[in-house]
């Protein structure tokens, strides 16, 4: 290699070297806000998805998907086959109520036998007891014989008391259940006459699944309703950000429908249960909607649950941070070195050193 060579392939090191620049910040003071992200969806409040609770067809729906209802509005009608069966079921048992209630049943006629054996078992017994007491006065019987017809009159009028009361008790029960069975039967004919499901809530129809004609089961949904103009948020929070949440926290949301525009609300609960699927906890938060803003159901919201914030607070970007280090230079002088550092609040781009480091110093990435 020839001497200008040499001296050029120098050159081109030198520059080299000397134009990689370190990667290096000063902490500055700023104010920061720590916050929690999650994600979910805006719902009307009172929101509901109504199903049915037998098995049947849509007979008519008297609502349209918009329509504003008010609580008691009637929302559909049903026509179940379940119903009639149970009707009929209903009615069966009635009369078989009425049967055995009656005074000549054979429920009743068993325990009336009962009682006539009863009494005609004790008066037999009360007469040979007195015939036995007459014996004893003339001293013509024994102690022992008079004591045993004693005995066993006792124990026969005790058994007569006993039928006795079998037979209240039987009759009130047979009555109990005529009773219950004319409940059941009422309770049953009013569903097979008028299988109408009503709203449950002042608002409007969202959704409508079902179709007239068609057959539905308890675990479909039909209908889907909640208030206007009044709606909140259901998030989902990764589990690890527990510790951050609490009633009466401030939120940020944005949505993909509005993209310019960040809405505000409140935590109104946290519900104390991890999700098994996706190991998130729910929340629900309040939120404030401008005029002329609309929202649909199910529309889906990504926010900030703020935690905290700071006035002034001493920061780096966290892309200097090591764990709990940093690497500086004391006022800009001398070597570097590691650092440990005690941090407060931060958010994805900064975060707060709470002492051991200046204005002055400077930190480095490596």
């Amino acid at each position: 290699m020839n001497f200008k060579i040499q001296v050029l392939c120098g050159f081109l090191i030198l520059a080299t070297a000397c134009g990689k620049k370190e990667d290096k910040t000063q902490p500055v003071y700023k104010d920061i806000t720590q916050a929690v992200y999650a994600s979910g969806k805006i719902f009307p409040k009172d929101y509901y998805r109504l199903n049915i609770s037998v098995p049947g067809y849509i007979r008519e729906i008297f609502v349209k998907v918009g329509d504003t209802v008010k609580v008691g509005q009637p929302l559909f009608a049903m026509k179940s086959e379940v119903s009639n069966l149970n009707v009929a079921t209903a009615r069966n048992n009635l009369d078989l109520a009425n049967i055995n209630a009656s005074e000549n049943s054979a429920f009743m006629t068993a325990v009336k036998q009962d009682i006539a054996l009863a009494r005609e078992k004790m008066e037999l017994d009360s007469v040979n007891y007195e015939r036995l007491k007459s014996l004893a006065e003339n001293n013509a019987t024994t102690k022992v014989a008079l004591d045993q017809a004693r005995t066993q009159y006792m124990s026969s009028r005790q058994n007569h008391r006993k039928a006795l009361a079998n037979f209240n008790a039987t009759r009130a029960k047979l009555k109990t259940e005529v009773k219950n069975a004319e409940n059941l039967y009422k309770a049953q004919l009013s569903n097979s006459n008028d299988f109408t499901y009503y709203s449950s809530v002042t608002g409007r129809v969202y959704d409508i699944a079902g179709r007239q004609g068609e057959y539905y089961t308890p675990q479909q949904i039909i209908m889907e309703l909640g208030r206007i103009d009044d709606y909140e948020v259901e998030l989902s929070v990764d589990e690890a950000d527990i510790h951050y949440l609490a009633k009466a926290q401030e939120v940020v949301f944005q949505t993909e429908a509005y993209p310019n525009l960040f809405l505000k609300g409140t935590i109104t609960e946290v519900y104390p249960k991890i999700s098994n699927a996706n190991k998130s906890i729910k929340v629900l938060a309040s939120i404030v909607l401008p005029p002329g803003i609309n929202m649909y159901a199910g529309a889906t919201l990504e926010a900030n649950i703020i935690n905290q914030r700071k006035k002034k607070a001493l920061v780096v970007p966290r892309y200097y941070l090591s764990n709990d280090s940093l690497i500086v230079k004391k006022n800009g002088k001398g070597k570097k070195q590691k650092i440990k550092v005690e941090l407060g609040i931060g958010n994805v781009e900064f975060v707060e050193v709470l002492g051991n480091l200046s204005l002055e110093d400077e930190v480095y990435k490596r």
